[in-house]
């Protein structure tokens, strides 16, 4: 699993529970934490994190190719780069991948399986649907995201699906089952999966009957 937060809070707690390996960011969750993002995303980078994806901006390709290269200098054994999936950011990632093959890119802003279909062609390494805002939009999900599987495997594609955007824990489940690989998490869902109320006064009854017998 992914953590998808720039918090550095949610962060450090939620790598205690050893089930994220890497981190997702964007524009929009720097912003949510006024920070700028080159200190903040080395900041990051000094958790133990397999990869961090962090977003390139721009309205050109040699704007996100020239950003791009701005965000893989700050450590390129850690850096993942994300691109925008529109006609644009097909360019950027095959520019980028000519320039740099062994950089993971992640295509994201991804609402339909035509566009996932070119980022495979383009070349990225993985693609982020966003599951809730392709619900508020009326396109389903799960069925984009299984026509997006069915595309990968057919092919023998090394692309993998990291569903993104959840409002609702049983969202990541029926993302997983429609074929996404993993998921990148909001720390708040992240609390919500593990922390189901039911579980938790259940708990709270084992805890006070053990230490009777105990």
């Amino acid at each position: 699993m992914y953590l998808d937060t720039a918090n550095l809070k949610e962060i450090d707690q939620a790598l205690k529970s050893g089930v994220f390996v890497g981190l997702t960011t964007n524009p929009a969750i720097l912003h949510r934490e006024s920070v700028n993002r080159n200190p903040r995303i080395q900041e990051i980078l000094q958790r133990d994190l397999e990869i961090v994806y962090v977003q390139v901006v721009g309205d050109t390709v040699e704007d996100r190719l020239e950003d791009a290269e701005i965000i893989l200098a700050l450590n390129p054994n850690k850096i993942g780069i994300k691109i925008p999936l529109d006609q644009i950011g097909l360019e950027t990632v095959k520019r980028f991948k000519q320039l740099h093959p062994r950089v993971p890119v992640l295509g994201t802003a991804i609402y339909t399986a035509t566009q996932a279909i070119l980022g495979v062609l383009a070349g990225c390494d993985t693609l982020a649907p966003y599951v809730n805002r392709m619900l508020v939009s009326n396109i389903d999900p799960y069925a984009e995201i299984a026509a997006m599987r069915q595309f990968i495997d057919e092919r023998d594609s090394h692309c993998r699906i990291i569903a993104a955007s959840f409002k609702q824990p049983q969202q990541v489940t029926l993302a997983l089952n429609a074929g996404a690989h993993t998921c990148t998490l909001p720390f708040d869902i992240f609390e919500k999966m593990i922390d189901v109320p039911q579980a938790i006064d259940a708990i709270k009854v084992f805890n006070e009957k053990g230490r009777e017998v105990f």
